[in-house]
């Protein structure tokens, strides 16, 4: 045999090997994108309720405040205030007020490309004063009416309802619901399937609520 024959032979062979390499290589390559497009986890009502009941309750709001409150009491006989029993104090205090939602009671609805949530109603989930900021002045000592430790928790009981109803008046709720609203939507469009394909996102609150 000459030796061009057998260097063409010889290329032959090895232009065979490559083609074989190749194409094991695109059937490789081919079956790891199959399987890991078939990993990704499927987008259902069920899936996307889990992943966010996660979350627990969602704060979305916050309010500091700093507040002064006065407290007066007497003693009463027969709905009439009895004389030199008044008790009395001034307090300053600071808390923290949070809105959001209770994440258990999302319904979520997926049809075709288009996931609706159905929020459930914003409310205060947490109204805490900081008892290091407490301060009292001009508190008063009467020997028939005591000021006592009970006073005190009723009072700041009060000031949180007074601080809460305060907050509704000027809308905090209603900022909390826009805020709400757009965490979730964030919160979905960083799940992969979502992202990536076209899917309509509806956010609203669920009117039976």
């Amino acid at each position: 045999m000459k030796i061009t024959e057998k260097i063409r032979n010889a290329r032959k062979t090895i232009l065979s090997l490559l083609f074989l390499v190749l194409f094991a290589c695109l059937i490789f390559f081919a079956g790891m994108m199959y399987a890991g497009k078939n990993s990704e986890p499927e987008i259902t009502s069920t899936s996307l309720t889990q992943q966010l009941q996660e979350v627990s309750d969602l704060a979305v709001l916050e309010y500091n405040y700093t507040k002064v409150g006065k407290f007066e009491n007497s003693l009463e006989l027969n709905g009439w205030d009895i004389p030199l029993t008044k008790k009395s104090f001034l307090l300053t205090y600071s808390g923290k007020l949070q809105a959001g939602i209770d994440m258990s009671k999302i319904d979520i609805i997926v049809e075709d490309k288009t996931i609706t949530v159905l929020l459930p109603d914003v409310e205060i989930i947490s109204n805490v004063i900081d008892e290091d900021s407490i301060e009292v002045y001009d508190e008063t000592k009467n020997i028939f009416n005591p000021i006592s430790i009970n006073d005190y928790k009723t009072f700041a009981s009060n000031q949180k309802t007074m601080v809460e109803e305060e907050a509704i008046e000027n809308g905090f709720l209603s900022e909390a619901a826009t805020r709400a609203q757009k965490a979730i939507r964030s919160f979905l469009e960083m799940i992969p399937n979502i992202r990536d394909d076209t899917y309509t996102l509806e956010i609203q609150f669920n009117e039976a609520s």
